[in-house]
């Protein structure tokens, strides 16, 4: 039994059978079709709970509104979907998804599904799911219920969804863009063809949509003048040519979109499509006979080059010149000699004497009157000079790159004739838009592999560009993913010659963790730069300093090091910008936390010591701010360490025998560096930071080593610091170190003023040391020569007022008054 029924359900009537069972909402029910009771189907399906998702009932037995139920029939209706293009829903992906949620079970239910898609009958308002509000602008739901209702009922089922929109969903605009649209439009228009009152209908609705919204689908004049064309049915192409032509037909020019259809080898023909008066599809000279009424009708068209290739490339000689005397006559003539070439060649062999010699002689006259061959060239000549390198194709390419386009994407043209028509016309190369269109045809990467062989055998250039590059290795390669995330790409060619553009979609695709997109990106930038150059491992370095992934970008840079890189200006810049976040001048940073501040610091400080260890040039500006912002945060130990690895690498720069692609220090550069980071102005800064302490409330335990290992006043660090500068070679200007001290001093035990920096109030107020012992613990950190001898002392005592202790407490009070503690 069990090998009978396999061969039974190999046989391809079987599909018919299995797939009317499926779309039939009855089953068995039919075996008892005599009774008049119920069938136990219908019982159990009664019985059950209806889903949450759909709380309307079920049609009763006596509910007028659905059609009567037939027998079973096991013929399938062909449905005939448009090619695919990328969908563009405006709505947010968060409410198509919970909108259609709704629905998505429904294909599992037959029954249900054929109750909801009986959108035809009007006594029914109201009943239906797309009656609600939240379903009724989903073209998805609609989509779903055409396609049931096509393999259901056919051109019924089709008549029932265009009757539901028009007369359920008031006010309904439907898409012109999209999968969505095209299967909609196309399967209301193939209906109309049938049937000519609702093609009059489906046209007057697109020009109701036209004056309302400026919406059009762009493929409406071509799926119906076309295929009146394609059946060379004269009369009614003409009549709807001029009903349709204002608006959609844009440009005179398009009608090559009908061209290509009157030339296509498909299969598909009107026979069944356009009613009995055709019973099978019009020789080819029948359907150019009503291309030409058409084109007659149209003025402004350019479509001679493409007219001629096309029939070139099918070999329709007698066409060709058919078609020639026709457009030149419309004032449509070829735009260079080239064209007109391989008509000649052709015509000096298989046409009539007088045939050629009306030909040549129009070539003659065309050499004549349009001189613009030889302009033509020298204005090449001089594109040659100006091109870029990564666009060498446009040098050589006989023809636009937009007509080359539509050549490799016109289904009706293999590969095979389009070759012998790019040999015929001595194409030498051909742009990235007809290569993508090429590729997107080719039936993977091998056979992309192959093509591209061929046209390189041929001795038909690609170009070298990126986009020409990376579309070879990934087909040599046979990296299907990555050619097929590139084919569909919505970036022009040209868009991958932008590294900057590249390098800013990496960094967004790497924070997005798109990592399809990234993977393309990442391909892009290696064709760029080359796998593990220097300029990669940058782009790398900066898209984790974006990210904020520290760790990682440290360890990048240790990578370029070992390897003998380092990162470049840009790289260092960067890095400058994500981390050392702006501030005012005079103005410590912003800091949203303490801890991911220091850490930023501590990095910073890290990666530029690396570099300097490298060889690598840095900006005296970038040291400065880092010295300045670890010491307006109070980061002393930092400070300190910075300060002196800066004085011990600089004062002994020489030859450094490291791999680098940077030239070596020399004493005097360090020198030079030295003097440009501690200026006087730095220096000042170093003992000001010094008085600065925090927080102040510890300040009675916090004191200072001294040199000789004594505690000392927490305020000397600056001065201790500036000692050990000098004792590393670096100058210290004496005169200014004892100034800044004069003003601290005077900040902290002077006459009491109103300071504006809230940390001097607070300091001055929470200062347990005496002027004497702070004077002295100067000089002890200063060391010989002292920094305040008795003479200064004595200028110290007269600015500031000796009773210093009750300066503070009528401070404090005056602070208390003012609201300031």
């Amino acid at each position: 039994m069990r090998p009978a029924l396999l061969r039974l359900l190999k046989r391809s009537s079987a599909l018919s059978v299995v797939d009317s069972l499926i779309s039939s909402p009855s089953g068995i029910d039919h075996l008892r079709s005599g009774l008049n009771d119920n069938c136990i189907r219908c019982h159990v399906f009664s019985s059950a709970q209806l889903s949450p998702q759909y709380p309307k009932p079920l049609p009763s037995n006596n509910d007028t509104s659905q059609k009567p139920s037939k027998a079973p029939s096991l013929r399938v209706h062909a449905i005939q979907s448009p090619p695919k293009t990328p969908t563009l829903d405006n709505r947010p992906e968060e409410l198509q998804n919970k909108v259609s949620a709704g629905w998505k079970q429904l294909a599992l239910q037959p029954q249900r599904l054929d109750y909801e898609s009986n959108v035809g009958v009007t006594d029914s308002n109201g009943t239906r799911l797309v009656d609600d509000a939240l379903y009724k602008n989903d073209f998805s739901l609609w989509v779903e219920l055409l396609r049931y209702r096509q393999r259901r009922y056919g051109d019924n089922g089709t008549l029932d969804i265009w009757e539901g929109l028009m007369a359920r969903a008031e006010g309904l605009q439907l898409p012109v863009d999209g999968e969505c649209a095209d299967i909609l439009w196309q399967s209301f228009v193939d209906l109309g063809l049938k049937r000519e009152a609702i093609l009059i209908e489906v046209a007057d609705y697109a020009h109701e949509l036209w004056k309302k919204a400026g919406k059009r689908w762009p493929q409406l004049y071509q799926s119906i003048v076309g295929r009146f064309i394609l059946c060379g049915m004269k009369q009614q192409a003409l009549k709807w040519h001029k009903k349709l032509q204002d608006p959609h037909l844009s440009d005179p020019s398009d009608l090559i979109h009908c061209f290509q259809l009157a030339v296509s080898d498909s299969s598909k023909s009107g026979e069944g499509d356009l009613g009995t008066a055709t019973a099978r599809k019009r020789p080819l000279a029948w359907r150019l006979s009503t291309f030409r009424r058409v084109c007659a009708y149209t003025s402004g068209h350019r479509i001679h080059s493409e007219v001629l290739f096309l029939l070139l490339a099918k070999g329709e000689l007698t066409e060709a010149l058919q078609m020639h005397r026709f457009l030149i006559k419309r004032g449509d003539h070829p735009q260079s000699r080239a064209e007109l070439e391989p008509l000649l060649e052709f015509a000096k062999d298989f046409c009539s004497p007088s045939a050629y010699a009306e030909l040549q002689e129009y070539y003659t006259d065309f050499r004549t009157q349009h001189p613009r061959g030889e302009a033509d060239a020298s204005e090449v000549s001089s594109i040659k000079k100006h091109t870029p390198e990564a666009n060498d194709w446009i040098k050589e390419k006989p023809f636009k790159d937009e007509f080359g386009a539509r050549i490799f994407a016109t289904q009706a043209l293999s590969f095979d004739m389009i070759l012998a028509g790019l040999k015929m016309f001595g194409v030498q190369a051909i742009g990235p838009r007809s290569l993508r269109e090429m590729a997107t045809r080719a039936r993977g990467s091998y056979e992309l592999h192959e093509r591209i062989e061929r046209l390189n055998k041929e001795g038909i250039s690609i170009g070298n560009s990126i986009f020409a590059q990376l579309l070879c290795r990934m087909a040599k390669e046979n990296r299907e993913i990555l050619l097929s995330d590139l084919l569909h790409s919505d970036q022009h060619p040209d868009m991958l010659q932008d590294a900057d553009m590249q390098e800013r979609l990496l960094i967004s695709y790497h924070t997005a963790r798109d990592w399809r997109q990234y993977n393309l990106t990442l391909a892009i930038l290696r064709e760029l730069h080359g796998e593990g150059s220097r300029g990669l491992m940058n782009i790398h370095a900066r898209k984790h300093l974006a990210c904020g992934e520290l760790a990682l970008a440290s360890k990048v840079i240790d990578d370029m090091l070992t390897q003998g890189f380092s990162p470049t200006r840009r790289t260092i810049r960067f890095m400058a910008t994500q981390l050392l976040t702006p501030r005012r001048v005079g103005v410590g940073p912003v800091r949203q936390s303490d801890l991911h501040f220091a850490q930023e610091l501590a990095f910073a400080f890290r990666f530029l010591q690396r570099i300097a260890q490298a060889n690598a040039p840095i900006s005296p500006r970038l040291w400065i701010e880092l010295l300045k912002r670890l010491g307006m945060t109070d980061n002393w130990d930092e400070l300190r360490t910075c300060c002196l690895w800066l004085a011990r690498h600089y004062s002994s720069a020489r030859s450094r025998p490291l791999a680098s692609d940077h030239p070596p220090l020399n004493q005097a550069h360090g020198e030079d560096m030295l003097e440009t980071i501690f200026t006087e102005r730095l220096q000042d800064a170093v003992v000001a930071w010094g008085f600065i302490v925090q927080p102040p409330t510890k300040l009675k335990r916090y004191t200072v080593a001294g040199p000789d290992g004594k505690q000392l006043a927490p305020f000397v660090r600056g001065l201790m610091l500036l000692r050990e500068l000098q004792q590393a070679g670096i100058p210290i200007r004496l005169g200014r170190v004892f100034k800044v001290c004069q003003q601290r001093l005077i900040m902290l035990y002077g006459p009491p003023k109103l300071s504006n920096r809230p940390k001097n109030r607070i300091l001055r107020q929470e200062n347990p040391y005496q002027l004497e012992r702070v004077i002295a613990d100067i000089n002890m950190a200063w060391g010989e020569p002292l920094l305040i001898d008795e003479q200064g002392k004595s200028r110290l005592y007269r600015k500031i007022n000796a009773d210093g202790r009750e300066g503070r407490q009528s401070l404090r009070s005056q602070y208390e008054a003012e609201g300031y503690v």
